[in-house]
């Protein structure tokens, strides 16, 4: 259902122009190329970045300046057609040897002072467009419509493109882009979304949300630009997105080859796929209200004893209910899990308390026992075993729950029998 919502999504899109470019070397931290786009008169240009804008306009915000002082007069104020947003992320952006280096500057005339104003945010997009081959993006004019720029580096191609039918709000057309321009799930952390939200249309405090893709949550998630009221710029230029498509570099730490990965993210793989229809019987006994979600999910918990990716694409388009948001309940309550759990659950406290009294020697017992390590559940389904951080009852350490039954002063000896008589 979701695939087909983005689908639909991009058969209306219009290109308006597009530009093929060649990739580009970094340089000592400079792609020595700038990106300009007119919405007006629906242009877009490659520029070169010149030595004296490098000697005397270092660093993002310098290169952000350097831009506007080309496209502003005495006369432009926050809504006016020339005034630019300029984004860049300096020559050390992308460099993972210091801190702060994954910032993106930008810089507009200000709704609420009307002067120039810049701010920094987090997230992927100034070093992806570094990577894309581009030290700075600056945009001038105004769009007649919904429009969105994509910077597809991996295609070496950028189009301005009308987008009628995606969401305006931002955590909601984040998810939609990195959905529509990945091409695999790896793929979505090598796409960056920036937007601003319906708020922007109508306040001049407006943001800048900049998504980056949580692998472990499977969701893309936002950071904001909230100085100068950038965001409001943004909607009065009619952009809806800036979306980049960063080209899948392989860095010394990989989602899919990371040990710490197996820990953290369930294989979305080997998850059996629930039966879609019992998942929409089970939203629809809550007449589709998202202030109920979390009671969806226990239901969804308690029959199929995981909440599964499915299960999430369908509440989300069933009630509303952000991704991003039903991620986030997923992995904050204990109650919940999205990989399958076994039949019978096994928490082993390996707090404080529990630890200085041996609990990861009982810990590694039921690991041995059960041929699983902690975080995994047994190939027939019927034990799962955890390591938690409390359990609540300190005085009865080290302590061990199986299912609502606990077991105070645990010892690593007794495991075996405990084990066997749970599979009796």
């Amino acid at each position: 259902m979701a695939d087909k919502r983005i689908s639909e999504m991009r058969t209306r899109h219009e290109i308006l122009t597009e530009l093929s470019y060649p990739p580009g070397e970094l340089d000592r931290g400079y792609a020595n190329r700038t990106l300009h786009v007119d919405l007006d008169r629906k242009i877009i240009e490659i520029r070169p970045v010149s030595e004296q804008m490098k000697a005397l306009w270092v660093g993002g915000k310098g290169f952000d300046l350097w831009l506007m002082f080309r496209e502003i007069n005495s006369g432009t104020r926050w809504d006016s057609p020339e005034n630019p947003i300029c984004f860049s992320s300096g020559p050390l952006g992308g460099t993972a040897s210091f801190p702060g280096s994954g910032k993106t500057l930008v810089t507009s005339i200000s709704p609420l002072t009307n002067s120039i104003m810049d701010s920094n945010v987090g997230g992927y997009f100034g070093p992806y467009l570094k990577f894309a081959g581009f030290d700075a993006l600056c945009i001038v004019g105004k769009a007649d419509s919904e429009t969105i720029l994509c910077i597809d580096a991996v295609r070496n191609r950028i189009t301005l493109e009308t987008a009628p039918l995606e969401s305006i709000d931002s955590h909601l057309v984040a998810e939609e882009f990195t959905e529509m321009y990945a091409g695999s799930e790896d793929d979505k952390r090598n796409i960056a979304v920036v937007s601003a939200g319906r708020a922007a249309d109508h306040i001049r405090i407006g943001v800048l949300n900049f998504s980056f893709y949580d692998w472990r949550r499977r969701v893309a998630r936002l950071k904001q630009a909230g100085r100068g009221g950038i965001g409001r710029v943004f909607r009065d230029k009619k952009l809806k997105a800036l979306v980049i498509r960063n080209r899948d570099y392989t860095p010394a730490w990989r989602i899919v080859k990371s040990k710490v990965s197996d820990i953290y993210v369930p294989n979305v793989a080997s998850m059996p796929d629930i039966d879609r229809a019992s998942v929409r019987t089970t939203i629809s006994r809550w007449n589709d209200d998202p202030e109920y979600v979390i009671e969806m999910m226990q239901d969804i918990q308690d029959r199929d004893r995981h909440i599964s990716k499915a299960a999430i694409d369908e509440i989300n388009a069933m009630t509303g209910v952000p991704k991003a948001e039903l991620y986030h309940i997923a992995t904050f309550y204990k109650a919940f899990s999205l990989a399958p759990r076994g039949e019978v659950m096994i928490q082993v406290c390996v707090g404080t308390a529990c630890h200085v009294k041996g609990s990861e020697l009982i810990l590694d017992a039921f690991e041995r026992e059960l041929g699983i390590r902690r975080g995994e559940t047994t190939d027939d389904g019927r034990f799962s075993l955890e390591a938690v951080a409390c359990l609540g009852c300190c005085s009865l350490a080290p302590v061990v729950k199986i299912d609502e039954e606990v077991f105070g002063n645990a010892q690593a000896k007794a495991v075996a029998d405990i084990i066997e008589r749970k599979r009796g």
